[in-house]
């Protein structure tokens, strides 16, 4: 009995140490904390810029704004009446509606056009004033061309309204787009260029001066230097156009026959033609028929290397002009407007215009005819051909014999729009 009691007290002695050192082992050692799983906040989203905007003639849309990264923005644009959408300036995108994806900032604009027929550029204006008259008192314009009419001044009387629309109709049917050989986009950059909207004098629409009898016949003179300044404003007019020949109502050295009256007006309209409008009209014509000699050499001009292959060849005398020395280029501007117009009457056959139908020797009677001009100026045919008849209308001599009778008789026929 004592050896069991002995037993028990000392199984229960072994059992309270063992609770009590595990007791003590697991207040040192606490239990890991639970794990509770977080998740981080959503970061705030990228954001870009769109601007958005409509040129003249539209409309857009939408004005853009802040939008986040990735986000789609439909565009459309629509024109107002009278133009057309031609594209967006920050887009290479060519429809109406479009769909912007926002990756960065983006700037973009409609781009609008005024859309103008083709027969807006043939105009048949009516005369107008001019106020305060600047020695011009009346202008009228047609197929891009303002025609500028001196009123009474200088001891000179005022050009006749009728004259004005005689000249306006010479104009209409040399600019004719229905005439036979006529390219209609040539002509249409014709006078494109004419009205100073393109080509090498843009900016400066293209006038043509109508007077009375001659410039010595007004006082001062209004065509020399110390002349113009005389009359107050006219230099400042006239700088805003590209001028460069007359028209003459009574030329001092006319006849007053409708024939030379048909003379007088076809070289010095066809003169202005050529210069500011031909020059302009086929492509390539530009560089081919550039006769402003006082800016760059043109001596290989294709202008040039024609009117000197006439001078060569005994067709073109220019004995009348810097003493007849073709190496003189104070006067290539001149004799390629002579030459030109000369040229053009050959290819019409119009030297029955002509007072006893020559202008020998000035104009070689072999050349009077389109295929004495390719025998003896082949250059000049070709030039004719290339430039020349794609836009310049050959008028009825008919028609120009009923405008243009002895004695300032005939009706111009000319009709404002």
């Amino acid at each position: 009995m004592k050896f069991y009691y002995y037993f028990l007290i000392s199984s229960l002695s072994l059992l309270i140490i063992y609770n009590c050192s595990t007791e003590e082992e697991e207040e040192e050692t606490p239990p890991p904390p639970a794990v509770v799983e977080t998740s981080d906040p959503d970061p705030d989203p990228v954001q870009y810029t769109l601007t958005a905007t409509a040129g003249e003639g539209g409309t857009i849309s939408t004005d853009g704004g802040t939008y986040d990264e990735g986000t789609s923005i439909t565009i459309k644009a629509t024109p107002n009446e009278g133009y057309m959408f031609i594209g967006w300036d920050g887009s290479d995108e060519t429809d109406l509606e479009i769909v912007i994806s926002i990756n960065s900032n983006i700037s973009i604009s409609a781009i609008f056009q005024e859309v103008v027929s083709i027969e807006s550029y043939y105009t048949s204006g009516d005369i107008l004033k001019i106020e305060p008259v600047i020695f011009y008192d009346r202008s009228l314009t047609v197929n891009g061309i303002k025609i500028i009419v001196a009123g009474e001044i200088g001891g000179q009387q005022e050009v006749p309204d009728e004259w004005v629309y005689k000249t306006a109709r010479v104009f209409q049917l040399l600019i004719n787009k229905d005439a036979e050989g006529i390219n209609s986009d040539a002509q249409l950059n014709m006078i494109k260029t004419l009205k100073g909207e393109i080509g090498w004098h843009e900016n400066y629409p293209t006038g043509q001066r109508v007077a009375y009898g001659g410039g010595d016949e007004y006082s001062p003179n209004f065509l020399t230097d110390a002349g113009k300044q005389s009359y107050d404003g006219l230099e400042a007019f006239e700088d805003e156009l590209s001028l460069d020949d007359m028209v003459w109502y009574k030329n001092v050295d006319s006849r007053g026959t409708g024939d030379d009256d048909i003379n007088e007006i076809l070289e010095h309209t066809l003169h202005t033609l050529h210069r500011f409008g031909v020059r302009g009209g086929v492509e390539g014509s530009s560089e081919a028929l550039n006769a402003e000699f006082e800016e760059q050499d043109i001596s290989n001009t294709e202008i040039f290397l024609a009117m000197k292959e006439a001078y060569n060849n005994g067709v073109f005398d220019i004995k009348d002009y810097g003493n007849g020395d073709i190496n003189n280029q104070d006067i290539w501007g001149v004799l390629l407007k002579e030459y030109t117009y000369l040229l053009t009457f050959g290819m019409w056959e119009f030297s029955e215009f002509w007072e006893n139908g020559t202008l020998a020797p000035e104009w070689n009677d072999n050349a009077r005819t389109p295929e004495g001009i390719l025998s003896n100026n082949p250059l000049g045919h070709e030039l004719y051909n290339t430039y020349f008849k794609p836009v310049i209308s050959k008028p009825s001599k008919e028609v120009l014999r009923s405008i243009f009778q002895d004695n300032d008789e005939g009706e111009s026929g000319y009709i404002p729009d």
